[in-house]
């Protein structure tokens, strides 16, 4: 279940249906189309004529088109079945928006006093309803949708403009997760009967346009749902597998051209695992398969905390306060986990603001609201910070944390890191272009070692390079093998580049910092603010956003959430996908490892 957020809001049933938007033209000029722009009005002769008979002005209608059980409740099986055999006249078209209406164009216009406007001009039939705003606090709608078997409400802030992206504004709180996935396969039923599937195989599309495997949808259809599906996926077989990566049930899968949609529901879907317990809920024909992505639940606003001293100037540079940055991590909170999970943390902490003494803080004992990781995970030392949910990011917003670091491995192989990271790091005098170029040189060289790299802003003056591994190796093979990267490069290019730290080493060049790299050392985590004038943000950013970027404070704790919720898709969506074996970049590189020791302490300065 979604948390539901504080602030002024207006809430409406989740219905569990088809988005449809109805153009009014005129007296006899009616068009029912999708969200993509597709005209449905042919396939939908009855509710085309209820249209006609309610004589809305002119105007674009907003909506959602259902078929409801004898309980009242939307069943989405049921209108599936209705759109596809064309008994539809039953369709039940709820309104809850208009955008123009009678020769204004109302988009800028508080969504309340839009759908004022919208109940105003309809006529309400059976067929034809206004989509009711439901009263009370979100937690009772909530709880009280999912009590009844609904999927959950729709949330939109008051005073808020239309748009037809997605936006923080308008969020789903849902009951069950949900979502549209494509079928890239199937496998026959255990009994291995001529007809039927015994399970789809589905994925979503991730940023470089490939699909990736999510997971089976062994549930959900019955004998004659099944059988129409095998029916039709067998017409679309292929011998290739359409997902970028192996699915565990390659050698009994039928392939398919990753063409159609599904609706699924499901339990629990972890980043790099597979859906879990998930149900097949019908297809989706009103959305392209090149645009179904992974959706991420936001992250409720924190305006139902108590945060003390909110009103704190953190920032007098910008006059930002306390309240300010515990809004900006439960906002981000949704982004930032997946990085989280199971990496233990360190977090600066300014209780009284960044031009005062901070503190940066390794350990969560005696701070309110802070949990630890595993003891046995570093034996003889106290346990690092471990951030697990929304609620425990919002904690430490609240004790003051600024800044948010994190190790190199998790605790499922802890002495073997899953990650490099190269820090890009510009002396005196290097302008901005110098620090873009040095990022693609970067990526260059690791291409060349067969290694794949993310990039993000550093929320300072520079850029991190995040190279995903497969955790085989310690912390001192990992270390010796990006020393020897940069040293390769301040020894190839070395007007540009410089292996040792310290501000007289680096004038005019760039360090690449490669001792983030060692045992327990930390780098500030993708989403963390940084804990300097403007507060800026260290943001994940495709390779070809680079050119536009402005600098490594690219973004804020103000323009971060805009940002990210103007995103079609996660900038690092393929990360999670992409764990690389480090041995035959050793090898190409020249590198041998030196015998391993004990990992020793090392000091827990931030990046």
């Amino acid at each position: 279940m979604d948390k539901p957020p504080g602030g002024d809001w207006l809430y409406e049933i989740k219905f569990d249906g088809y988005r449809m938007l109805a153009r009014i033209g005129g007296p006899r000029d009616v068009r029912i189309l999708t969200r993509r722009g597709n005209d449905w009005t042919q396939r939908f002769a009855a509710l085309h004529e209820e249209l006609l008979a309610a004589k809305l002005p002119p105007g674009w209608y907003d909506g959602e088109i259902v078929m409801l059980d004898a309980h009242g409740k939307p069943d989405f099986n049921a209108l599936q079945n209705a759109i596809e055999g064309g008994r539809n006249d039953a369709i039940v078209y709820y309104l809850f928006d208009t955008p123009y209406c009678a020769g204004h164009d109302l988009r800028r216009v508080p969504v309340e006093e839009r759908r004022a406007v919208l109940q105003s001009v309809l006529a309400e039939t059976p067929r034809l309803r206004f989509s009711q705003e439901i009263g009370g606090d979100a937690a009772s709608i909530l709880q009280s949708a999912c009590q009844l078997g609904l999927e959950g409400v729709i949330g939109k802030r008051r005073g808020s403009i239309y748009v037809q992206r997605r936006s923080d504004d308008w969020i789903k709180l849902k009951c069950t997760q949900r979502q549209e996935f494509v079928i890239g396969g199937f496998t026959w039923p255990d009994d291995s009967r001529p007809s039927g599937i015994g399970a789809l195989l589905v994925g979503t599309v991730d940023e470089d346009g490939k699909l990736r495997y999510a997971g089976k949808v062994g549930t959900g259809f019955t004998g004659e749902v099944s059988a129409a599906l095998r029916q039709r996926l067998d017409a679309m077989a292929v011998p290739k597998r359409p997902f970028a990566g192996t699915t565990g049930h390659d050698r009994h899968a039928t392939w398919v051209e990753p063409e159609l949609v599904c609706e699924v529901s499901f339990n629990e879907w972890p980043e790099g695992g597979s859906l879990r317990h998930a149900s097949f809920k019908g297809l989706r024909e009103d959305k392209p398969a090149p645009a179904v992505q992974r959706e991420r639940p936001k992250a409720a606003p924190p305006a139902l905390l108590k945060v003390t001293h909110g009103s704190r100037v953190i920032d007098p540079s910008t006059g930002l306060t306390k309240m300010d940055m515990v809004r900006y991590y439960a906002e981000v909170a949704a982004w930032a986990l997946p990085h989280l999970q199971g990496r233990p943390a360190y977090i600066k902490r300014a209780p009284s603001g960044i031009t005062e003494p901070m503190v940066f803080q390794q350990h969560p004992q005696g701070m309110r609201g802070l949990h630890g990781t595993d003891a046995a995970l570093w034996p003889g030392h106290e346990p690092a910070i471990a951030f697990r949910t929304p609620e425990d990011l919002v904690a430490a917003a609240q004790l003051g944390m600024i800044e948010l670091h994190t190790w190199n491995s998790t605790d499922r192989a802890i002495g073997q890191p899953d990650r490099l990271v190269f820090d890009l790091d510009p002396g005196e005098q290097v302008p901005w272009p110098q620090v873009q170029e040095a990022a693609l040189l970067m990526r260059a060289l690791l291409q060349e070692l067969g290694l794949q790299s993310w990039l993000k802003t550093t929320g300072g003056k520079g850029l991190h390079l995040f190279v995903p591994l497969v955790p085989e190796h310690g912390y001192e093979t990992a270390k010796g093998f990006s020393e020897a990267v940069v040293q390769h490069m301040a020894r190839t290019i070395p007007q540009r580049f410089v292996a040792k730290s310290g501000p007289r080493n680096r004038v005019g060049r760039i360090f690449i910092d490669y001792l983030r790299n060692g045992w327990v050392q930390s780098t500030a985590e993708a989403y963390s603010a940084r804990a300097r004038p403007g507060l800026a943000v260290s943001m994940p950013v495709r390779w070809d956003d680079l050119p536009a970027l402005t600098g490594g404070g690219h973004w804020n704790i103000v323009t971060a959430g805009p940002h990210l919720a103007a995103l079609k898709k996660d900038p690092w969506s393929g990360y999670w996908n992409k764990p690389q074996p480090l041995g035959p970049a050793m090898d190409t590189l020249g590198f041998r490892p030196s015998r391993p020791r004990s990992a020793r302490r090392a000091s827990t300065r931030p990046a």
